[in-house]
């Protein structure tokens, strides 16, 4: 059975160990690589520059095969959302999301994609889960296109990076009574060979988010306690 793997952001794996494992993807360069030893991609908003965002990827191996989990948390440590995608595929297995509750919630997905397979090809990517209300849902419909490969600085060097063009629409509906209401986001995402995710941007400017280091578990903890 697929599931999560949680309740483990304040303790040190025991056992954890590189593998050499290959994804039958064709963009599986630009992702991240399958590494049972957890690693936290610190980002910053060069907007808002105090703004940062945490993402914990880690690689697991249940009967279903092998998986890479992608946690997202805010700054203060709070997990907000997670996905975890199969190795060969690099389609979305499960997606949780943190609900208004604060519980974790294992969303119901339509589509199953995240990364494209082809320049000009749209990967959609359809999930739901609770609103802000009992009443409510939240549908969460993200659509990437890859339009480009090009080199762009990651950290100190220079990496060959793919460019994705996205538009998001989030719905909140109730389904009561037939009321919605929606926001559109577009946005420009990079993910960088060798790398994975590693710079993501509103066209209107509002956020840019930029990878500033990459982070063992046992700094991160230490950093987010202090």
């Amino acid at each position: 059975m697929r599931f999560f793997y949680f309740g483990i952001l304040f303790s040190i794996l025991c056992s954890c160990s590189n593998e050499d494992s290959n994804s039958l993807h064709p963009y599986s360069e630009y992702f991240y690589s399958y590494d049972t030893e957890p690693k936290v991609y610190r980002y910053r908003d060069i907007v808002h520059g105090l703004d940062e965002q945490f993402h914990r990827v880690y690689g697991v191996e249940d009967s279903e095969g092998k998986h890479i989990v992608v946690e997202r948390y805010v700054q203060d440590g709070r997990l907000t959302e997670a996905f975890n995608f199969n190795l060969d595929s690099l389609n979305v297995l499960d997606h949780m999301v943190v609900n208004a509750l604060g519980e974790n919630e294992k969303a119901t997905l339509y589509n199953d994609q995240l990364l494209p397979k082809a320049k000009g090809e749209a990967a959609q990517f359809t999930s739901k889960f609770s609103g802000v209300t009992d009443s409510t849902v939240f549908l969460m419909d993200v659509n990437r296109q890859l339009t480009d490969t090009k080199m762009r600085k990651v950290l100190s060097d220079s990496s060959e990076c793919i460019t994705l063009e996205e538009n998001a629409i989030y719905t909140l509906l109730n389904p009561f009574t037939k009321q919605e209401s929606q926001q559109t986001l577009e946005l420009v995402t990079y993910f960088a060979k060798g790398f994975g995710l590693v710079e993501w941007y509103d066209t209107k400017q509002r956020s840019h988010f930029q990878l500033e280091e990459i982070l063992s578990q046992e700094k991160w903890i230490k950093l987010i306690s202090e």
